[in-house]
């Protein structure tokens, strides 16, 4: 319940950074191209649209490489699933008595190991997942009287 809980919150700033990187990208790109900032900084020099070209050149050829649109998505769609699964997770936990909990349990990590399978193309940041996993593991530890 907690490693899914650590992968969803892991996952969910992945999504975040890529689409705020994509973001900036998108921006410095446009500000970069623009005609007003072209026209008023050639009046300073003539190297600086030249110069501006190379940055939006640049910032545009590294995020089709990267694939960061693709990557942001599919960082997205781990969080989802994985802070599914650790919503399953407590559940079961909440109702582990019941008939069916075996069985849960087995559906559960059936479909953690799927997830993670299937999305081997994701980043490991191991400081990124230390953090996560200190905030989670401090959450479930009893408090001292």
């Amino acid at each position: 319940m907690a490693e899914a809980e650590v992968r969803a919150l892991y996952f969910g700033e992945l999504a975040s950074r890529f689409t705020t990187r994509k973001q900036w990208i998108a921006g410095s790109a446009f500000v970069c191209s623009s005609g007003a900032v072209v026209t008023s900084l050639a009046s300073v020099s003539a190297l600086f649209p030249v110069v501006l070209s190379i940055i939006v050149a640049i910032l545009t050829g590294y995020s089709i490489a990267v694939n960061l649109d693709r990557r942001a998505l599919m960082m997205s769609k781990l969080h989802g699933e994985w802070n599914h699964l650790a919503d399953d997770y407590e559940r079961l936990w909440r109702h582990w008595y019941e008939d069916d909990a075996q069985a849960t349990l087995a559906d559960l990590l059936r479909r953690a190991r799927t997830v993670s399978e299937s999305r081997t193309e994701a980043p490991y940041e191991p400081a990124r997942i230390e953090k996560w996993e200190s905030f989670v593991y401090s959450r479930y530890q009893p408090e001292a009287a």
